[in-house]
């Protein structure tokens, strides 16, 4: 009868852990990939090459918020109404200079202001 190595039986049993504790983390309660509420302080969001956002959705997941940055690496804020029509945005514009932009329900422009003198 061969003897059996403590190291090879404790590396075993440390493996067949592991295997069921990575298979019951998969079918947990957040397997959706939701957190549910989040409170903190403070959010860092850093630019990864496409730029750093905040995203919210409705319930039919629609796009209502978009917070971040642009393509000229201005940062912005734009809404969208139910039908994903943009409805305001305050930002930048292409010669830098701060601007607030109302649209009407269809996303037609209603209204703009530039910070400019």
């Amino acid at each position: 009868m061969s003897q059996v190595d403590i190291k090879s039986f404790l590396i075993g049993i440390l493996f067949t852990t592991l295997v069921f504790v990575t298979i019951g983390a998969e079918d947990g309660e957040n397997s959706s990939g939701n957190f549910g509420d989040i409170v903190v302080n403070s959010i860092t969001i850093k630019d990864d090459g496409h730029g750093g956002f905040i995203t919210a959705y409705n319930q039919d997941h629609k796009r209502t918020l978009y917070l971040g940055t642009g393509k000229e690496g201005n940062g912005y804020v734009q809404t969208f109404n139910k039908f994903e029509e943009p409805t305001a945005y305050i930002g930048s514009n292409r010669d830098m200079d701060g601007v607030i932009v109302l649209s009407d329900r269809y996303g037609a422009l209603g209204y703009t202001r530039s910070g400019k003198k």
